[in-house]
């Protein structure tokens, strides 16, 4: 039997290192497009969402600073 941790190699080659930052980018692009693939129906929602919380935090700061300047 060998020793605990003797069979990890602690650097490997550069072929290794592209393999791995390849496999790694391309799941993040599959994950990506999953997530657009997912979000597209309600994306419409989201942005109304963001538009009217923006003109709400508008409201709100013109309403604070007219009171403000008083």
């Amino acid at each position: 039997m060998s020793p605990v941790g003797e069979d990890k190699r602690p650097l490997s080659g550069p072929f290794e290192w592209i393999f791995h930052a390849s496999l790694l980018l391309l799941g993040a692009v599959i994950a990506l497009n999953l997530a657009v693939a997912f979000l597209r129906p309600v994306l419409p929602w989201i942005s109304g969402g963001l538009v009217v919380a923006a003109i709400c935090w508008g409201i709100v700061a013109t309403i604070r600073w007219r009171r403000s300047k008083w």
